[in-house]
């Protein structure tokens, strides 16, 4: 990580605020690419199996976005997308003659910005209540309260009819969402959108199951967390 640093200190006057960093070729010296080439490990690519339905990504197309470090105040713009099968973000290397494709590295002081959304590599509990890492996108950010949304990909395998009465299936890339919540700088903790979990997310605070019930908040609806995170802030 040190190296990674030290090389963009070097470029950092080539890099903040460049506006053509993926088109003026002028600025891929030997230094940027092997700055760029410390940026990510380079992705293997894998033959794409047809019979296998939907995909890893929820948007397959690179957008145009920006990797920021934090501690070093560095901005690096260029084209990324995000892997929600293997929980990782894709980049394009220009920085050779040809074209390729990497994985940023997951750092907790790197944050990725593309496609209208911040992807942040975290330490949160997850649904079956371990420790583990990951990408999370902020939907709401407070004084004290912060809610994620993390979009997965999972895949199923397929299932051949044995009979007549037996329903075959091929594999498939399925969507799963899952939310986020941390009070008062705790780690982010998995929310289920329902009264239950989202009661128990507020310590089932008399407040909150209140002011839940005189607005008829819909538990299932990702509007009714926040409407709620708003109310906890202003009445704590």
């Amino acid at each position: 990580m040190k190296s990674f640093l030290s090389y963009f200190l070097f470029l950092l006057p080539y890099f903040i605020f460049s506006q053509n960093f993926q088109s003026d070729q002028r600025v891929w010296n030997e230094n940027t690419q092997r700055a760029f080439r410390d940026l990510g490990r380079l992705k293997l690519a894998k033959p794409i199996d047809n019979q296998v339905e939907g995909s890893i990504y929820f948007e397959p197309k690179f957008k145009e976005g920006n990797i920021v470090h934090l501690d070093k105040e560095i901005d690096i713009k260029t084209k990324l997308r995000y892997n929600a099968f293997n929980d990782e973000i894709e980049l394009i290397d220009n920085s050779n003659s040809s074209e390729s494709i990497k994985v940023a590295i997951k750092d907790f002081d790197i944050i990725s910005y593309f496609d209208d959304k911040e992807f942040i590599f975290m330490s949160y509990i997850d649904s079956n209540k371990e420790n583990t890492e990951g990408y999370l996108n902020p939907i709401y950010k407070g004084p004290r309260v912060n809610i994620y949304k993390k979009e997965r990909k999972k895949f199923l395998k397929g299932k051949e009819s044995v009979n007549s009465l037996d329903i075959a299936h091929p594999p498939k890339y399925t969507d799963e969402i899952e939310y986020y919540i941390s009070l008062n700088e705790s780690k982010p903790s998995f929310v289920k959108l329902s009264k239950k979990s989202i009661l128990n997310a507020f310590n089932k605070s008399n407040l909150i199951k209140s002011f839940s019930s005189k607005n008829r908040l819909k538990f299932s609806e990702i509007s009714s967390l926040i409407e709620i995170a708003r109310f906890y802030e202003l009445n704590n």
